[in-house]
């Protein structure tokens, strides 16, 4: 036998077994994420989270490894529900973190928010306040880039509601105000003055300095406003003598509409305020605004 047969092309029973080897790792992979998932499953039922999260995250690496991204957020939220019963707060936030980046590359809205509202409740529950604002901030981020229908209007609507709820800053002002009048404009009266309610109740938060200033004095109007056509029991007089001190800050629709409600008239025509706009047209918050409160205007009259 020559020594070419040796040395020289590979022989079939080299390309046969590497071509074997290729093929049998994966399958060893996929039955080693098997076995560690059903060890992670066995601990977490004997409620020994260590070993369940020690396992998890070994399958997770594994499914990882083999490219199955689905299996591996599965598994991502299952671990971060155990690290939340076993008392570790990070190790669950780093997992939704992970899951949420993964949804958020797909552009899956329902994906990304399964997993950032949990996230939001460690992250409320550990007192984390900057993270949690600035979860929030990608949260509403994920909402507004959501496809038609992808997330259903009561989530849209709770979520919002619970950001109200659990931030008080600068900038959550600036959304909620938008938030509101988009309501408002929609025919959704009830929730939209509750987040007029919400922009006007940062007023302690918010620097007369800064543009959001603004934003909360044009809230405190408008929520004045609905609260003498539908007879909420608010003290209005209260709000218009505060808004009275910042009058020049006031934009110009809600310029017409305080002086409507402070001095019971306004030379401003309802009709050169409004512009037909509607809630899913994209233009500036001061179109909505405008076409809003000369809605106000016109009821008032």
């Amino acid at each position: 036998m020559g020594t070419n047969s040796v040395t020289g092309n590979t022989s079939r029973i080299d390309r046969w077994l590497g071509e074997y080897v290729e093929e049998l790792l994966p399958w060893k992979r996929r039955a080693q994420a098997v076995y560690y998932e059903k060890r992670a499953e066995s601990a977490k039922d004997s409620r020994n989270y260590d070993d369940a999260l020690d396992y998890y995250d070994r399958a997770i690496k594994v499914r990882g490894r083999l490219g199955d991204s689905d299996r591996s957020v599965e598994l991502g939220l299952r671990m971060a529900k155990v690290a939340r019963k076993n008392g570790n707060p990070e190790v669950a936030k780093s997992q939704y973190e992970r899951v949420v980046e993964l949804y958020a590359r797909r552009e899956n809205a329902k994906g990304a928010l399964d997993a950032l509202e949990p996230m939001l409740e460690v992250l409320d529950d550990e007192e984390q306040d900057d993270e949690l604002s600035q979860w929030w901030g990608h949260a509403l981020m994920i909402l507004g880039k959501a496809e038609p229908g992808e997330v259903s209007d009561q989530r849209r609507e709770r979520l919002i509601h619970q950001y109200a709820d659990q931030i008080h800053s600068e900038d959550s002002a600036g959304r909620l105000y938008g938030f509101a009048l988009n309501r408002l404009l929609g025919g959704e009266d009830e929730s939209g003055a509750d987040l007029l309610e919400a922009t006007w109740e940062r007023r302690d938060v918010v620097r007369e300095q800064v543009g959001q200033f603004r934003v909360v004095l044009a809230a405190g109007v408008g929520y004045a406003a609905y609260a003498e056509l539908n007879d909420r029991d608010v003290d209005t007089d209260e709000m218009l003598e505060f808004v009275a001190d910042y009058r020049p800050k006031l934009s110009d629709a809600a310029e017409a509409l305080f002086e409507r409600l402070s001095e019971g008239e306004t030379d401003t025509d309802p009709e050169d305020l409004k512009s037909g706009v509607g809630p899913d047209d994209e233009v500036e918050l001061r179109e909505v605004e405008a076409e809003v409160f000369g809605r106000f205007l016109d009821e008032l009259a």
